[in-house]
């Protein structure tokens, strides 16, 4: 006759395991939101908004009388 043996085995989670759900940290959270390529864009496109407004303004003499003149009519 002989004996089944059974052989036990202990299941070792680690927790750097990507398949188990975590809960993000808010670290994650900030860099997830920063190095979204649609804010980069979006923020790429403000700063050169930015830049060619303050170009125009030193420029253009008489630019702060102009936007005045046309503030004031709308």
């Amino acid at each position: 006759m002989s004996y089944l043996q059974l052989r036990t085995e202990r299941l070792v989670v680690d927790a750097v395991d990507r398949r188990i759900p975590q809960k993000p940290s808010v670290w994650d959270g900030v860099v997830s939101i920063v190095t979204n390529p649609d804010l980069l864009v979006l923020t790429a496109i403000c700063i050169i908004g930015l830049l060619f407004s303050l170009v125009v303004t030193l420029a253009v003499p008489g630019f702060a009388e102009m936007t005045e003149t046309l503030q004031q009519l709308l």
